[in-house]
């Protein structure tokens, strides 16, 4: 199973689960775009059969990994 949770870094809430890759970049797209305050605050976390890593953001809205 391969998934990702959006989470707000501000208080740790789940926001989403989705499972879908594009998906998930877009669902950050339209959030950050809507609500610029989330912009520096959403974290895109990948959990699948091993030990999951971190996809953060940041206010150009630009995607990496940080494992």
């Amino acid at each position: 199973m391969q998934g990702f949770l959006l989470v707000d870094d501000r208080d740790g809430r789940m926001l989403a689960e989705i499972t879908d890759p594009a998906e998930a970049l877009r669902v950050v797209d339209e959030l950050t775009e809507e609500h610029p305050e989330l912009a520096g605050a959403l974290c895109l976390v990948r959990f699948d059969g091993h030990q999951g890593s971190l996809i953060g953001t940041e206010t150009t809205t630009r995607v990496r990994p940080l494992t």
